[in-house]
């Protein structure tokens, strides 16, 4: 059989087992007799081939296809699930329909999710204006464990001289995206956690999260960053940065605090960003 024929049941047969409008139109047309609009899947195939489709073995396909993504899905999404309530099953149908899995890792498939409610989740993002950035947090842990990186340690000495300063730089962690979000995320996430009922009205509260791998476990872990400790990990992470002109950052975007005052909150924060593992250790400049 040539390539292209091959091919092109490779597109039907995922059209048919991924889109349930084209699956439904194809097994109809084929139990009735009717012509069918060749716009659709299928008719590129030969006649014989489609007399031999399993039209049950396509439905149970499909089903357990289907099952398997709004496991995955809900998996991902726990708290975007508990919000939209009784009709997610059919939104997440209504999402994989308009963003139909493009990649080998199925996982992937629900990478679009928030983008999804910000262009057709209306309904939601009047109720919940959070929702589409609720999403993308709640993304981000899978999106996180799956990154190919590798989380490498370097040596940390605390900073106690010049030479340090002017010399070495922090090793931002490799597997790390900082996030800037108008609601306050993580106090939404731990309320549905909890299943306590979200206030009535969350008002808007620029909240600012890093994400990282931890890299003994390997876990994903959330930390929730004050502005100063957004701007030097965002500045470290740009280009590699000695810890003086870092500090000297922080200074200037300190919002008029006491220099001394200020160099010294840097300090603490470095020794803690180093702690958790948003920072994994200094190297030469």
């Amino acid at each position: 059989m040539p390539a292209h024929c091959l091919r092109d049941i490779e597109i039907t047969l995922a059209t048919v087992w991924m889109n349930r409008q084209a699956r439904e139109q194809l097994i109809f047309s084929e139990s009735t007799g009717k012509r069918r609009d060749r716009s659709k899947p299928g008719e590129q195939l030969p006649a014989s081939l489609l007399a031999e489709i399993d039209k049950d073995g396509v439905r149970l396909y499909a089903e357990l296809l289907n099952l398997g993504q709004q496991d995955l899905m809900e998996n991902v999404f726990p708290g975007c699930a508990k919000l939209i309530g009784d009709r997610w099953s059919d939104e997440v149908n209504n999402y994989l329909e308009r963003f139909p899995p493009t990649h080998y890792n199925l996982n992937r498939a629900a990478e679009k999710f928030p983008e999804y409610l910000l262009k057709f989740g209306d309904r939601y993002l009047r109720k919940y204006p959070f929702i589409a950035e609720l999403a993308d947090y709640e993304w981000l842990e899978l999106e996180l464990l799956e990154h190919p990186g590798q989380v490498k340690t370097f040596p940390y000495q605390p900073l106690t001289d010049a030479a340090q300063f002017e010399q070495q730089r922090p090793v931002v962690n490799p597997v790390l995206a900082v996030r800037r979000y108008k609601y306050p995320i993580t106090e939404i996430v731990e309320h549905l956690e909890d299943d306590c009922c979200l206030p009535k009205d969350v008002e808007p509260k620029i909240t600012q999260v890093a994400v990282y791998r931890e890299p003994e476990t390997h876990d994903c872990r959330f930390f929730e960053l004050g502005q100063m400790a957004a701007r030097v990990i965002e500045a470290a992470q740009e280009k590699p940065t000695a810890y003086k002109d870092l500090i000297a950052l922080a200074v200037s975007t300190s919002g008029g605090m006491d220099p001394q005052q200020c160099v010294l909150q840097c300090l603490e924060m470095i020794e803690k960003l180093q702690e958790v593992k948003l920072l994994v250790g200094s190297a030469p400049l």
